[in-house]
């Protein structure tokens, strides 16, 4: 194209072009050319923002899976694997979800293809922002493989995983440290792995050996189902720490399993409502869970070995409470199975030496039961040395510290009930007021107003930013003298008229006639934005 001013002579038109041409460049995003998928003609393009790519559509991200896994360059001189990406749009996966195998992570480990032969893989060591955007239609069936999730693995940086040894202090190694995915939405997902299994992403491999690699997740918000062969969690299945993060749905998992994350690090301002289960390690918020703090679980939670309301096994468990009723058979607990100090050196504002305190354990039943029908990958002997009943956590190392509370009408059921009497202190709990809350869940590190937020009646709290999240956050109500269904939908859905959404969720627990609900009664209210 020529633009000529009027009078303009030939090489002052060029000067004119050329400032056009610049100043186009400033208006509108650079264009980074990526490979196209197998099958398809052309190039896909990323746009870009400064350094950051920005995916528009499923076609690029999948474009961005095969990049990674293919271990090629998003442009020239800019690897795949280790560049920031931003997404810019809600997006439905299902196109690309159709074949037996679902959708292909992002991060996908070395694997044998449907001829038997083996294909090198990419990992994902960069950065993805997901623009409080929501992905649908996540579909994935690969129980033979590892590492499997929106977003598979990400780089292992043992110098023993490379050909060569890595400094440390080196640029290439620098850029490859963290994985780091935040704001995501997931819902309705369907997700099947074997170990390192998770909606948002699979598998940091060299877990216990956190120097030479971490995966963070934050703010990242999951629905739906994940089942793993080894070890699973709804947001994550081994990684570094998840932050200000959900999961409403079913975990299932023939090892380690736990609402949140598989094996982490650090949890922290994190709740699961739903159902876990697993054979080892397994728990509400986390399967084993170094340090959580600021969490809360609602629900149920199977296993054999290592099972507790907030986590199977861990260290430090600060400021969480847990109305999950669980069931298991040896080192297992309303709040922890399994407590002991852990040597690692955890993210910072986390702990890995025993301690529990300022914890609230409101499931109503805990369990002994046998389990014959799980496949058991972890040692099931019957150690002497803990505490099987609830809270099951073993020692109060706090030297006459309260620990926690628990409800008083909570069944601990097949367990010598003498041991948790030492070290609880029995409630009434029939109503808590936000003073005795502060009580409970106030840590010395954190401020009940940054964290937590008030719901109808006092409850129970829920996390500050639940009422900003785009799927509905559920608040629990207690029954008072005079309230009706309509009454309780006017004060919390704004609608009297909408009362009967309350009866259909709660009506196990109302009865056949919804005018019969009774003071005392726990009901849950899904209320949206």
């Amino acid at each position: 194209m020529i633009i000529w001013g009027e009078g303009m002579g030939k090489e002052s038109g060029k000067k004119f072009n050329k400032l056009v041409f610049l100043l186009l460049l400033w208006m509108f995003p650079v264009q980074a050319f990526a490979a196209g998928d197998s099958g398809k003609q052309g190039q896909a393009c990323f746009a870009k923002d400064g350094e950051v790519y920005l995916i528009r559509s499923a076609d690029e991200l999948r474009q961005l899976a095969l990049l990674v896994n293919e271990n090629r360059e998003v442009e020239p001189g800019v690897a795949a694997q280790t560049a920031s990406y931003r997404l810019t749009a809600d997006l439905d996966l299902e196109e690309y979800c159709k074949d037996e195998g679902g959708w292909e992570p992002i991060g996908r480990k070395g694997h044998m293809d449907e001829n038997e032969e083996y294909v090198e893989g990419g990992c994902f060591n960069g950065t993805f922002d997901g623009g409080n955007h929501v992905i649908t239609g996540l579909y994935i069936n690969r129980p033979d493989e590892q590492a499997q999730g929106l977003f598979g693995c990400r780089e292992d940086l043992r110098p023993s995983g490379y050909p060569y040894m890595v400094d440390r202090s080196s640029d290439e190694f620098l850029e490859k440290v963290e994985t780091e995915i935040k704001n995501l939405y997931i819902k309705d997902c369907d997700v099947t792995g074997s170990y390192g299994t998770g909606a948002v992403m699979g598998c940091l491999w060299n877990f216990f050996q956190e120097d030479y690699g971490e995966i963070n997740l934050y703010n990242c918000h999951v629905t739906g189902k994940v089942t793993s062969y080894g070890t699973g969690g709804g947001v994550g299945g081994t990684v570094t720490s998840v932050k200000s993060s959900s999961f409403q749905g079913t975990v299932d998992s023939m090892g380690q399993a736990g609402g949140i994350a598989g094996e982490a690090y650090y949890i922290d301002g994190c709740y699961m409502r739903g159902n876990v289960s697993g054979s080892g390690n397994v728990g509400g918020i986390g399967g084993m869970a170094v340090c959580v703090r600021n969490c809360y679980s609602m629900g149920t939670v199977d296993g054999y070995n290592s099972v507790g309301g907030i986590t199977g096994m861990g260290a430090c468990i600060t400021g969480c409470y847990t109305r999950t009723d669980v069931a298991g058979y040896v080192r297992t607990g309303g709040m922890i199975g399994e407590i002991q100090s852990m040597a690692v050196r955890v993210p910072e504002g986390a702990s890995s030496a025993a301690r529990i305190r300022n914890c609230f354990m409101g499931g109503r039943k805990i369990t002994r039961v046998e389990k014959t029908d799980k496949e058991i990958f972890q040692d099931t002997r019957d150690h002497n040395g803990y505490i099987y009943g609830f809270p099951g956590a073993g020692i109060d190392r706090g030297e006459g510290e309260r620990v926690w509370l628990y409800r008083s009408d909570a069944k601990a059921e097949g367990f010598d009930s003498g041991f948790y009497e030492y070290l609880c202190t029995p409630v009434d709990w029939t109503w808590c007021d936000r003073e005795r809350w502060e009580e409970i869940l106030l840590s010395e590190d954190a401020r009940w107003e940054d964290i937590w937020a008030e719901t109808a009646d006092n409850t129970y709290p829920r996390l500050k930013w639940e009422e900003e999240n785009f799927f509905a956050h559920t608040v629990t109500v207690m029954v008072r003298e005079g309230d009706s269904l309509s009454l309780l939908a006017m004060r919390l859905l704004g609608d009297g008229d909408r009362w009967g959404e309350i009866y259909g969720r709660n009506r196990a627990v109302i009865g056949e006639d919804a005018d019969l609900i009774a003071p005392g009664m726990e009901l849950e209210v899904e209320v949206r934005k």
